[in-house]
């Protein structure tokens, strides 16, 4: 058994991942990663929503109860980590470190100059573990890589580095599938970066039948002929099993699967490759799906609605506009790039050539290269050597000048706007075309019809460890509210998409990791009483952090 431990851990928006490694050799022991975040919501706006209302100090002690809950469940000595490092956006690593976070939530700065907010730099930093609350040895170093902008953080720094981009010449796309969506086009080393913030539903979540990949998830699917699909769908050890042969019309079992691995519902990678197989059948004119139920039905009672098209077809617009509107930036064709990255776990497990058909990455696309879990890599290049933290400090502060900030872009709000006409509107693509050469942006190039794929690992994480992989659902905690006028209906416990609710004698408590948070308030809305306020749940004055603990 080793003596001395190091532990790298990657949070993301949708969840935290973790890795413990022998410090004397740096092989991996184990890995354990979560299947949420344990702050309400699905995107980052509701996590900073969050810490903004209920406070910071709130917002970082449920953050840091859930890593220190995950690292503890890695099965070495805490009292022996001697380093440990993280990765992960701007916000939760501020959220992490218990810094200033309101410059994050504001745009501007007269907003910024009015609520005398004074932003910290965002730089590396080497703090002790009693710092930031983690229950480790308390002696350890933890190492916290550079922020670059105010949406671009390290996990950007990641992509970059791990991809290997800055030091060739030529033009290179590099995008991380998450919900916070950073995308990099870098240019015999200029880097021009801008982060689309695709939302949820990449990873599978603010879906009807939506989840985050985990076991029973259907992660992909393919065609057999017109109509009828084979389901691929992670079983309990996040492999994935090819399925029931359905007919997507009315969602009657074709061919049986020859295993035991049931459907729970539908991820991320699942919907482009049902979006994209939808488009080429012409079952799908988004956002309408022309069946007999206007749903694509999917295996074990498991569909999509027009409503899901039109989620996704929005997540997958902010892609697609954030490229032209980088290349437009640089001054460049997306005809001149010569290779595309795809980080994240959703761009390890999509099909590129799905990807393609619904426009995720350009259509030319023809050198693809498929990165995996680059955030939770760097952590352990940072923690294996500190130095790499100087390294990516460097790195930052040569990528300031070259951000674009898309909500302020008139070049995007255009392009955005021709996907929401195409995805709300029905606006047909030859339309959006035109559009786009109207405004001056070029055209949207021919698809590639045999790309070189490269997936550079088995699984998005390389190796679990010799003691492999554990998973965590419950990562959260239990808000409760005394709801005042409440007639105990159930109507918000009904109407909660994600079972995140329960209501007892007037009482509702709420599963923090569930929760969609603001973005959401389906309970609040269906209210019939119109007492319900999940806001004043969240929103605790004076109170500390451990009375959002049952």
């Amino acid at each position: 058994m080793a003596e001395e431990y190091l532990i790298a851990v990657d949070i993301g928006t949708s969840g935290i991942r973790a890795q413990a490694m022998d410090a004397e050799t740096g092989n991996p022991i184990s890995t354990t990663v979560t299947l949420r975040h344990p702050i309400p919501g699905a995107n980052v706006v509701d996590h900073l929503h969050f810490a903004v209302n209920v406070g910071r100090d709130a917002a970082h002690a449920l953050l840091l109860e859930a890593v220190n809950k995950v690292i503890s469940n890695l099965g070495v000595d805490l009292d022996k980590v001697i380093r440990f490092a993280v990765c992960g956006n701007p916000i939760q690593l501020s959220l992490f470190q218990n810094i200033e976070i309101r410059d994050l939530a504001f745009w501007g700065t007269n907003a910024i100059k009015r609520l005398d907010i004074t932003p910290p730099k965002r730089n590396s930093a080497i703090v002790k573990a009693p710092d930031v609350d983690l229950e480790i040895n308390p002696n350890a170093d933890v190492y916290i890589p550079p922020a670059i902008k105010h949406e671009i953080g390290a996990d950007a720094l990641a992509m970059l580095v791990k991809s290997e981009v800055l030091e060739k010449e030529g033009v290179y796309l590099v995008s991380d599938f998450g919900t916070n969506a950073e995308i990099a086009l870098v240019i015999d080393g200029e880097i021009f970066t801008a982060s689309a913030a695709a939302g949820p539903a990449m990873e599978g979540q603010m879906l009807e039948c939506g989840m985050l990949a985990s076991p029973g998830a259907i992660s992909d699917v393919t065609s057999i002929k017109k109509g009828e699909w084979t389901n691929h769908v992670l079983n309990n050890e996040l492999k994935v099993d090819e399925c029931d042969t359905i007919n997507v019309d009315d969602g009657s079992v074709l061919k049986p699967r020859d295993n035991n691995t049931k459907a729970r519902g539908v991820t991320g990678t699942g919907v482009i490759a049902a979006n994209s197989l939808g488009i080429e059948e012409s079952i799908i004119s988004m956002p309408k799906i022309n069946t007999t139920n206007n749903r694509i039905n999917l295996q074990d009672g498991v569909y999509l609605t027009e409503e899901d098209m039109t989620t996704i077809g929005k997540a997958v617009g902010a892609f697609r506009a954030a490229h032209i509107t980088l290349c437009v930036e640089a001054e460049v064709d997306l005809e001149d790039i010569d290779a595309v990255y795809m980080a994240g776990a959703s761009g390890f497990y999509v099909d590129p050539l799905k990807s393609l058909t619904v426009g995720q990455i350009p259509a030319c696309s023809f050198d693809i290269y498929q990165l995996g879990n680059t955030s939770l890599l760097m952590a352990i290049d940072i923690v294996k050597n500190p130095d790499v933290l100087q390294e990516l400090q460097d790195i930052a502060d040569g990528m300031r000048s070259n951000h674009i900030m898309l909500a302020t872009s008139e070049i995007f709000e255009k392009i955005y706007g021709l996907e929401l006409a195409m995805c709300e509107q029905n606006m047909p693509f030859w339309k959006y075309e035109e559009w786009l050469e109207e405004y001056g942006y070029g055209t949207i190039p021919e698809k590639e019809e045999d790309p070189e794929i490269h997936k550079l690992f088995e699984t998005d994480i390389p190796d679990l460890g010799i003691n492999g992989l554990s998973i965590i659902e419950n990562i959260g905690t239990r808000i409760k509210s005394k709801i005042e006028g409440c007639t105990n209906c159930q109507t918000c416990v009904k109407t909660c998409p994600e079972q995140a609710l329960t209501l007892d004698d007037g009482v509702a408590t709420i599963r923090s990791d569930y929760c969609n948070g603001i973005a959401c308030q389906k309970c609040q809305l269906a209210c019939p009483e119109k007492v319900f306020n999940l806001e004043d749940m969240f929103y605790i004055e004076g109170e500390s952090p451990d009375k959002l603990n049952d």
